[in-house]
């Protein structure tokens, strides 16, 4: 139960942030960027966290698409809003640095936790 409050206060965040109507406030130079990545980074471990096996392609597929998706509907539903490539970029990034150790890890638990799966 707990996992699944995580999850949706993870989620609620994100979405506040990527669709609130002004954007955030500039910090430094390009300070949002670490906002993208940090928000799809907490929302990739927390899902992952979150998610039943079953489930987890599904959400993987999710949140890339709203990843590539955020900027174009930003740009489409908010007027101060504007499309930008590198926040898409940032998004992505965020996943890739949670999401590409967690596949080494769990192919790596396939292959070398029990080898008996590899036996004719």
């Amino acid at each position: 139960m707990l996992r699944k409050i995580f999850f949706c206060l993870c989620a609620a965040a994100l979405l506040y942030g990527l669709f609130r109507q002004t954007p955030p406030p500039q910090l430094f130079n390009q300070s949002d960027k670490f906002g993208h990545l940090g928000g799809f980074a907490a929302m990739t471990v927390v899902g992952l966290w979150a998610v039943s096996r079953r489930f987890t392609p599904v959400f993987i597929v999710s949140v890339l698409i709203l990843a590539c998706s955020a900027e174009f509907i930003q740009q489409t539903l908010l007027a101060h809003r504007h499309f930008s490539l590198y926040d898409m970029y940032a998004n992505l990034t965020g996943i890739a640095i949670i999401l590409i150790p967690w596949l080494v890890w769990r192919i790596s638990q396939y292959f070398f936790s029990d080898s008996s799966h590899l036996q004719p």
